[in-house]
């Protein structure tokens, strides 16, 4: 385990954010905040509702990639076959593997609907993405350690 990640992420960890949603600073209630964020998910125009989205960053054979993510190639090609929507830590090990940009990643999961917020899972994610560390083991390795569920279930790819 390396050092510096853990010492950083420790860091990361240990601050602490009022708010999750930044969107709703300016809500005065629940009301309010829920209205904020739907209309801001209604107006993008560009969500995606399945992993086509990865098609044009697929630069190896989905064999590859599932020698990268240490899955089924099955599962995983059943994925891309009928165009299912990939869950959120799937969808950033995928992008991580085929080594997509923090900022077209980040893009890239907000099409799909997903946001990684302030939860420490989601902290520790964003520390690798930020940092361009794209070692899916090293980051699993680190989500465990600090007490945080793996990135996606090998067994079941939703």
């Amino acid at each position: 385990m390396n050092e510096k990640i853990i010492n950083d992420i420790n860091i990361i960890l240990s601050k602490k954010i009022e708010k999750d949603i930044p969107c709703c600073e300016d809500s005065t209630n629940d009301y309010d905040a829920y209205n904020n964020l739907d209309k801001m998910y209604q107006s993008n125009n560009n969500h995606y509702s399945d992993i086509s989205i990865f098609n044009e960053y697929l630069n190896i054979s989905i064999d590859e990639l599932s020698k990268m993510l240490d899955v089924d190639y099955n599962l995983l090609n059943n994925l891309f076959n009928i165009n299912h929507i990939p869950s959120k830590g799937l969808s950033v090990a995928i992008g991580m593997a085929l080594g997509i940009n923090n900022e077209k990643l980040y893009e890239i999961l907000n099409k799909l609907g997903y946001s990684l917020n302030n939860n420490d899972s989601d902290k520790i994610i964003k520390y690798f993405i930020d940092n361009n560390i794209y070692d899916i083991s090293l980051l699993n390795e680190t989500l465990l350690y600090f007490g945080q569920m793996y990135l996606y279930s090998k067994r079941k790819l939703r």
